[in-house]
């Protein structure tokens, strides 16, 4: 989907989608709206009500200069999601959208089931290696009861930006977010060792505050732990993603219970 598009174009869209969905509506957004969209990605949220459960997407939409929000929603029918029930280049059109996280544009746990996942396991099965690493932002629950919440959403956005800098490469890095403050990165061609030092750079480069909050805005500091972890290090006939990931959230877990603010690779803590 276009991020921008004139009266006519939402109005022909509104009328396709009204194909595909059971219930499409469209609403002006007031300016202070923007406030609580950090892009223009597509939103997924599923809610009951009635005895059936509905998937509802959310998308906002520039018309010239006013911001129009564009809400669809269907039953879900079983495993059928209505992106099923879309033609071929309605998918295309909103593909993308669905496999970003809409909080920070990063890739989501979707885009890491559907398409990374299966890539790099294809790598591995000829002959390749790969590395990932776990990044999750310490005391996130203290950094939300004493900023609040659209606080720690702009926390996580630093962090996601700060990361995507480095790792944000298609086909060979990318960042994905898999919930609240946990960052996932995955490297094709890195060993364990040469990503932990990367990222150990990177990290102590990075500027670890930034101005949040709603009302009065506070310069706000925060930490991380790290846990990296590559298919090097995992013995011959186990070498795919689910063991990749289990190492890896072992070392995140050491690197928490070690005090944060650190990254855990190996038996080493930087």
């Amino acid at each position: 989907m276009e991020k921008g598009c004139t009266e006519r174009e939402l109005q022909r869209l509104t009328e396709a989608l009204r194909t595909i969905f059971e219930d499409v509506s469209t609403v002006e957004l007031p300016p202070e709206s923007v406030d609580h969209w950090q892009d223009d990605a597509m939103q997924v949220s599923y809610e009951q009500g009635g005895g059936q459960v509905s998937c509802v997407l959310r998308r906002r939409i520039q018309v010239g200069g006013a911001s129009y929000g564009v809400q669809m929603s269907a039953p879900l029918a079983g495993n059928t999601l209505p992106e099923d029930r879309m033609t071929e280049r309605e998918r295309e059109l909103v593909r993308e959208d669905l496999n970003r996280d809409f909080l920070t544009g990063a890739h989501n746990r979707r885009y890491i089931e559907t398409v990374l996942r299966r890539q790099l396991e294809a790598d591995l099965a000829a002959g390749g290696r790969a590395a990932v690493a776990l990044v999750s932002l310490d005391n996130a629950d203290r950094l939300r009861y004493e900023h609040g919440q659209p606080a720690l959403d702009q926390i996580i956005c630093t962090i996601a930006n700060q990361w995507k800098k480095h790792y944000d490469a298609p086909g060979s890095r990318i960042v994905c977010r898999l919930h609240g403050g946990v960052l996932l990165v995955a490297c094709k061609g890195l060993d364990a060792a040469a990503m932990a030092r990367e990222m150990g750079r990177y990290y102590r480069e990075m500027p670890c505050d930034c101005v949040a909050g709603s009302g009065m805005m506070s310069r706000v500091s925060f930490t991380l732990s790290i846990g990296v972890a590559g298919t090097d290090e995992l013995p011959a006939g186990q070498r795919d993603w689910d063991n990749l990931c289990r190492l890896c959230d072992e070392r995140l877990r050491a690197a928490a219970e070690a005090g944060g603010n650190c990254l855990r690779a190996g038996d080493a803590t930087a």
